[in-house]
């Protein structure tokens, strides 16, 4: 298990600190994965999802993770103000394309997967679902799966069926995007070279097939959780999904995953 330090503890740090949970959660994954390609060290500071954290909320204005904090700026708990923030600190290796075409093509994918009601959100909206519906959790899980409600579900009629459709459609307009750059002859989602995008779409990739154990060492019943099983989204997964996946992690990630 990695090292953390508690909130109260970095708050009066200088540096790079990142509150982070101890789980491979596709948010925390993907900052994490951002600093590692551009070789920022950062302090890891303990945020106990399901835990309300008071010193968090004092800190961040809000108690969710991750969250980037660099010297007395304000921390920044959404994943677009984190990407910045990374590469003003550290411009190269460039993960925000230069063209202006190549930047609005990647913020617009990735918002679809990592924004509120992107692809990330929409699964767990699914899992709180299928939670739910488990007679067999056990007391912690079940008090998992209600904190995840009270903050992804927001009681709208047929949810997780609208949440079944989002997820497919960007599960989809993934594969297809991929499909067309190995037509040209790039390995990536944004012309031929790594991006923010590769690195979140790998993280969600991570959320619809979990990597192997040896390589990424969670709890059973949270790999359950974090394996698709709605219809219309593990149709959706198309090898060339996964085989993204695997290349970003295996040649731009840190592996086994760290957490």
């Amino acid at each position: 298990m990695a090292t953390y330090i508690d909130v109260e503890q970095a708050r009066t740090m200088p540096g790079l600190r990142v509150v982070l949970p101890p789980a491979p959660g596709p948010w925390a994954e993907s900052i994490k994965g951002i600093l590692y390609v551009k070789k920022l060290p950062f302090t890891r500071v303990l945020h106990e999802v399901g835990t309300p954290s008071l010193a968090l909320k004092e800190w961040t204005a809000q108690t969710s993770s991750p969250v980037v904090a660099w010297n007395d700026e304000r921390p920044r708990s959404i994943w677009i103000d984190q990407l910045y923030l990374a590469e003003r600190l550290a411009p190269e290796p460039r993960l925000i394309p230069e063209g202006i075409d190549d930047r609005v093509a990647m913020f617009g994918m990735a918002n679809e997967l990592m924004a509120e009601t992107g692809l990330v959100w929409n699964l767990r909206v699914l899992a709180i679902h299928r939670g739910r519906s488990n007679s067999q959790l056990n007391e912690k899980a079940r008090a998992m799966v209600e904190f995840l409600a009270a903050k992804y579900q927001h009681a709208i009629p047929d949810e997780a069926q609208r949440a079944s459709q989002r997820a497919a459609d960007v599960v989809a307009l993934v594969a297809a995007r991929l499909e067309q750059q190995r037509a040209r002859g790039s390995r990536f989602l944004i012309g031929d070279r790594l991006s923010a995008l590769d690195i979140y779409a790998a993280c969600s990739a991570a959320m619809l097939q979990p990597l192997p154990p040896e390589l990424c060492n969670m709890p059973h019943w949270l790999r359950v959780t974090y394996t698709a099983n709605d219809p219309r989204v593990v149709a959706a997964i198309k090898p060339i999904v996964l085989e993204h996946r695997d290349l970003i992690y295996h040649e731009y990630l840190q592996l086994p995953m760290d957490f």
